[in-house]
């Protein structure tokens, strides 16, 4: 009941109720005793609340000077960041700038690289024919060495097979011309006596001074003998060197 709504009942001589006022008094004495009570556990609540507040506010403050330390720190490394980001700028603008020129120099490669792949490709195709040129080229000089080291072999076979019939036919013909020389020589001993004995007959023929003269028969049976014998002597010199010629040639 609020004091609005209270009503004191009055009394048969003047006042009011005794036991009313009192049960007011008591009434507003336990709503002041709640008040009090509840305005104590708000007291206590807020000083708890304000004891955490304060401990957040602490805390808070230690973030702060953390988070501003962190805030230069982090200041300091976006400096740092926005320096290298610069460098990185132009570093990439230099990278951009030779990547421009090494497009464009690949582009001017891949035309230059147009017009030559004709001159390549028949490069190649000379290039191919005149590999197979080559090869035919060395192996008919192989054939062409291997067949003339052949025939030289053979030349060199018939030539020394040959000179080994001439060696052959010489020591044959050297043997007949010394036994025919020796038998020449022993001939034309027998002429030369003969004609020493001719030269003695005809010296003892009459030459005016009154010597003997021999028999005309005898002088001239020796004359034609000894005539005889060298005219054979001769024709047998004569056919021993046709002979000896022959064989040569």
């Amino acid at each position: 009941m609020s004091a609005g709504e209270l009503q004191f009942r009055t009394a048969a001589f003047g006042g009011f109720q005794k036991q009313d006022v009192l049960d007011f008094i008591d009434s507003r004495s336990r709503e002041q005793q709640e008040k009090l009570e509840a305005l104590k556990r708000e007291l206590e609540e807020g000083a708890k609340a304000r004891a955490e507040l304060e401990e957040e506010l602490a805390a808070a403050k230690d973030r702060v000077e953390c988070l501003a330390a962190e805030g230069e720190a982090l200041s300091a490394q976006q400096k740092q960041a926005q320096e290298q980001a610069e460098a990185l700028r132009a570093e990439l603008e230099q990278t951009r700038a030779r990547a421009e020129a090494a497009e464009r120099g690949l582009a001017d490669a891949q035309a230059r690289l147009a017009k030559a792949e004709p001159a390549a490709a028949a490069y190649e195709s000379v290039k191919d024919r005149t590999a197979g040129m080559e090869l035919e080229a060395h192996c008919r000089a192989e054939q062409v060495e291997a067949e003339a080291a052949e025939r030289v072999k053979k030349m060199r076979e018939q030539v020394e097979h040959w000179l080994g019939r001439v060696q052959n036919e010489y020591d044959r013909l050297r043997t007949s011309m010394d036994a025919t020389l020796s038998h020449a020589g022993g001939e034309l001993e027998q002429v030369r006596g003969m004609l020493d004995g001719l030269s003695a007959e005809l010296e003892r023929q009459p030459d005016g001074t009154g010597s003997p003269a021999a028999p005309p028969a005898a002088s001239g049976r020796s004359i034609r003998s000894g005539r005889g014998l060298l005219r054979a002597a001769v024709l047998r010199n004569g056919n021993a060197g046709q002979s000896e010629r022959r064989g040569t040639v």
